[in-house]
């Protein structure tokens, strides 16, 4: 039983399934994102991290003879980057010490693609390069397209319907498909 609140000193009830006392817990990885009963998501963040470290440092060691960009490229961005980038429509951190830690992720993947050592080329230089955008953007480019899929109906969600009243109460927001 997980209970999310923000709140110092929670109501806590005990719930029983038969005569058993359902257990509490503090979080709950749920289909590959761990939720925090404080909705916080440093410990998603730090889970994420470390298991795209371990796949950096796997790649390194297993394809140090592949030199090929594309190749490189395309290793990071399976392997890494969608570590990285699973769900963040979700848990998306909204502080600045999360991003920067997924952020730094991204500088190393992006000096073993390219084969270059700190320093050599900046980190805006070797996002141009390889054609990939900062982390902080892609979840932003993710959130987009995720909303436009909503209103548009494109997405199985329920909470369309809510948008549907926003469309009904503001002529301004007439741009959902007439049904």
């Amino acid at each position: 039983m997980l209970t999310v609140t923000r709140r110092k000193s929670p109501v806590i009830h005990e719930y029983h399934l038969g005569d058993v006392i359902v257990k509490r817990v503090q979080e709950e990885n749920y289909l590959g994102v761990t939720i925090s009963s404080n909705l916080s998501w440093v410990l998603h963040v730090t889970r994420i991290v470390l298991k795209a470290n371990r796949m950096q440092g796997l790649l390194k060691r297993i394809c140090p003879l592949i030199t090929d960009i594309n190749v490189r490229r395309t290793l990071c961005l399976s392997l890494v980057k969608s570590q990285l980038s699973y769900a963040t429509v979700v848990w998306s951190p909204a502080s600045v010490k999360p991003r920067t830690i997924l952020e730094r992720v991204q500088r190393r993947a992006t000096r073993w693609i390219l084969g270059t050592r700190t320093g050599e080329m900046s980190y805006k230089q070797r996002l141009l390069t390889l054609a990939l955008l900062p982390l902080t953007y892609d979840r932003e480019l993710r959130d987009h397209v995720f909303l436009y899929n909503c209103i548009f109906r494109y997405t199985d969600l329920k909470s369309v319907d809510m948008l549907l009243l926003l469309h009904m109460a503001d002529p301004a927001l007439r741009i959902l498909p007439s049904h």
